[in-house]
């Protein structure tokens, strides 16, 4: 029996009702799944944006580490360097941590990158860095290391941190170099050479011999300071001369003694001590570092470290001149130092009794030139010394969750 017109009629308004409520769902839907879809997809791509902030703020901060910034930080402390804002609109915060426990320092890195605009795209990078030690060999030269002469010369090793210098220490020391070594057959070496030319005469090397090794990356020279020569010297006899103005300070034969305390930074442009003088150089117990941009030259007995640590007294190099003069350095009884001028080369005086050619400490040089005579004994403490070349510790980048 069929229906009415009429029930028929409102059976079909119904379906047309129900249907068009179908598909405004649909639509609504539709709409809504688009608009999830572009919601997700920009908070991926303000993300991918924030985490292109956050690695240029690390590579910005890896590149132009903030020496001043981090100078001071002690072991535990840490420092905030900011919101700094790149081109695109973006922005970057570097917070630092020194995670050490002294010695040669290690940094955490952290970095909050940010984008500008209302959905606030964040991502957050950590990476770490540590210092480079100068001292990781006896020896290191860019060019050629020359050992000659027949007396019974030796290169050996100790820890002063742990104890006094002692043949029977059994540690081992290093020599390396970019260019050639050549040994005397009357020189000991308790411990490796290595060298990216040629080497001979090693039959008194304990270790291992490598020639033609890999060349080793190039020390890097350290920027003169800008503050200027050291303003004074506590000049005690007419021998003795500085001005403060060229930055040269130089001791006549027999001159005496002159004694540099109450400042753990010198700078010069040149220091010359000659024959029968000294310089007693005493930092209270704090590490001391004698910068000179010119020449360096003393003789036997001419420096005189109070303390007998090597990692309480340096010489460094700084500046590129057109022409590097060449460094003179000896030993001695209180002849306990290190060396860094890679754009020098080096001689090491030799001459007097056995006592006086004693040298404590490390060496770095353009090249270095070594008499037998020269019994150098290095100290494994300056590797725990921290440097002012910083690298990456490999395999320490990462992305934090947020």
């Amino acid at each position: 029996m069929r229906r009415p017109l009429a029930e028929r009629e409102g059976f079909v308004l119904m379906a047309v009702i129900f249907s068009i409520a179908i598909m405004s769902l649909v639509v609504v839907v539709a709409f809504t799944t688009s608009d999830d879809e572009r919601r997700s997809a920009r908070a991926s791509r303000e993300s991918t944006l924030a985490l292109y902030a956050a690695d240029a703020g690390l590579g910005a901060t890896l590149g132009n580490w903030p020496t001043a910034a981090t100078a001071a930080l002690t072991p535990g402390d840490s420092v905030d360097l900011g919101w700094i804002t790149i081109p695109n609109g973006g922005k970057y915060r570097p917070i630092i941590h020194r995670v050490d426990s002294g010695g040669v320092q290690h940094y955490s890195i952290m970095v909050h990158g940010q984008r500008a605009n209302s959905y606030g795209g964040q991502a957050t990078l950590v990476s770490m860095v540590a210092g480079a030690s100068r001292f990781k060999s006896a020896v290191t030269a860019h060019g050629p290391i020359t050992m000659s002469g027949s007396s019974a010369g030796i290169v050996d090793a100790y820890d002063s941190d742990a104890a006094p210098y002692s043949a029977l220490s059994g540690a081992t020391a290093t020599i390396v170099s970019n260019g050639s070594i050549s040994l005397s057959n009357s020189f000991t070496v308790r411990g490796d050479v290595t060298s990216a030319s040629t080497t001979s005469n090693t039959s008194g090397v304990t270790g291992t011999v490598k020639s033609f090794a890999q060349p080793f990356t190039a020390s890097p020279i350290i920027p003169c300071p800008t503050t200027g020569y050291t303003p004074g010297v506590p000049i005690t006899s007419t021998k003795m001369r500085y001005s403060a103005l060229t930055g040269v300070l130089e001791l006549d034969s027999y001159a005496g003694n002159l004694t540099l305390s109450g400042s753990n930074k010198y700078y010069f442009s040149r220091v010359i001590i000659y024959g029968g003088s000294s310089i007693t150089i005493d930092g209270g117990g704090q590490p001391v570092d004698v910068v000179v941009n010119d020449i360096l030259g003393f003789g036997p007995g001419g420096i005189i470290n109070p303390t007998e640590k090597p990692t309480r007294l340096s010489f460094s190099s700084c500046g590129s001149p057109a022409t590097p003069q060449k460094w003179y350095v000896a030993g001695g009884t209180f002849a306990h130092y290190s060396v860094y001028a890679p754009n020098h080369a080096i001689d090491v005086s030799g001459g007097g009794a056995a006592a006086t050619n004693n040298i404590y400490g490390a060496l770095v040089g353009a090249s270095i030139l070594i008499p037998s005579a020269t019994r150098l004994h290095y100290d494994a403490a300056l590797t725990r010394v921290p440097g002012n070349t910083m690298t990456v510790v490999p395999g320490t980048w990462a992305q934090l969750p947020r």
